[in-house]
């Protein structure tokens, strides 16, 4: 059973969760010594996990010292709680003793926030929302700590903070780590690496990162991601190894050039690669329709950001990106979905 806070409270502003908080509140004071949640799906189908109630406090611990939160610090929980970065900020919230504020689960979460929030956390889509308006603007600068994560920050939403001075951080984790393990500054005092909390180290392991948490678990969690290592304490995340193309010899990391060429387009997409006869497998682009892409396809455009062997060979124009329950885009699927609808060369 974990402990709760005698100064937790938690104000409900949208009802959208209360249901789905009502239950997880009772898993975090039954007897039982895990909760059970589903991995993110980043990388396929999602899976039940069991995670260590005591492992739990141990992270939410550690994100309170972090940002130093107090008693009665005002959270806001705008994640779904079936998923463990929204479960997290409940534990949190009952951990520390903070008032948590349930605000809807949507990207326009920030449109609800009124007063002054000590700790948020938002995916990347939430943050691209709230930078569109003076609304979301506003209300965004009214938090003091703001933690994004679930996905890559892209160069030219990075550019937005910086131009609006706002100060953020984004994270490194996943399911298996009980959410972050390590924290970027991004924005106006970013740093380009991340930094891990106190009691984490890690290494690399044939390029992979590889991930020592004692405090959680006795062995090694081995991850699928591309870094470079800095030290035992900080990285460069340089993409997963899965998701890497192999053009002619040349190896891609996508996410890599899709942060490159972010600045230049103003639609979702994606990079991927398609087997092909002459390079093995050929470097695509799907892009997700608008009433105007501003853009035209063409190598002349993408030398302006990347060099010749990161230049896509095709692209495809789908009207929706496909996207998972945790806001992450299904890469998988939306390739499939770009390959029902056909390829144009790009010249």
């Amino acid at each position: 059973m974990i402990t709760i806070h005698p100064h937790f409270s938690i104000l409900y502003h949208s009802n959208d969760q209360r249901k789905n908080i009502e239950q997880l509140i009772q898993k975090i004071k039954n007897k039982d010594s895990f909760i059970t949640f589903k991995t993110s799906g980043s990388t396929g189908n999602p899976k039940p996990i069991e995670l260590k109630k005591t492992a739990l406090v141990t992270s939410a611990t550690k994100t309170i010292n972090y940002f130093q939160l107090k008693e009665k610090s005002c959270a806001a929980l705008c994640l779904s709680v079936e998923h463990i970065a929204g479960a997290m900020m409940l534990i949190r919230s009952m951990v520390g003793g903070l008032t948590l504020h349930v605000f809807p689960s949507s990207t326009k979460t920030i449109d609800y926030i009124t007063l002054p929030i000590d700790f948020i956390a938002i995916v990347p889509l939430q943050l691209e929302s709230c930078l569109s308006s003076n609304k979301g603007l506003n209300n965004i600068r009214s938090c003091r700590n703001i933690l994004v994560g679930g996905a890559p920050i892209t160069a030219s939403l990075n550019d937005q903070l910086i131009e609006n001075k706002i100060n953020a951080f984004h994270s490194y984790g996943m399911t298996e780590t009980i959410t972050h393990i390590a924290l970027k500054k991004i924005g106006l005092s970013g740093s380009g690496f991340y930094k891990t909390l106190d009691g984490i180290s890690v290494e690399s392991k044939k390029g992979a990162l590889s991930i020592n948490y004692p405090e959680i678990s006795d062995l090694s969690i081995e991850t699928n991601d591309r870094v470079e290592l800095l030290d035992q304490t900080s990285f460069r995340w340089l993409g997963r190894l899965d998701h890497v193309i192999n053009s002619g010899g040349i190896k891609i990391s996508p996410e890599l050039v899709e942060d490159k060429i972010s600045k230049g387009i103003d639609t979702p997409f994606i990079l991927g690669g398609i087997p092909d006869s002459k390079f093995g497998e050929k470097l695509v682009i799907v892009l997700q329709e608008k009433s105007e892409i501003k853009v035209s396809m063409s190598k002349e455009f993408f030398t302006e950001y990347v060099d010749k062997f990161e230049t896509p060979k095709a692209y495809s124009v789908i009207n929706q990106l496909v996207w998972n329950k945790n806001n992450k885009i299904d890469r998988i699927q939306t390739l499939k979905k770009a390959i029902q609808r056909g390829w144009e060369e790009i010249l």
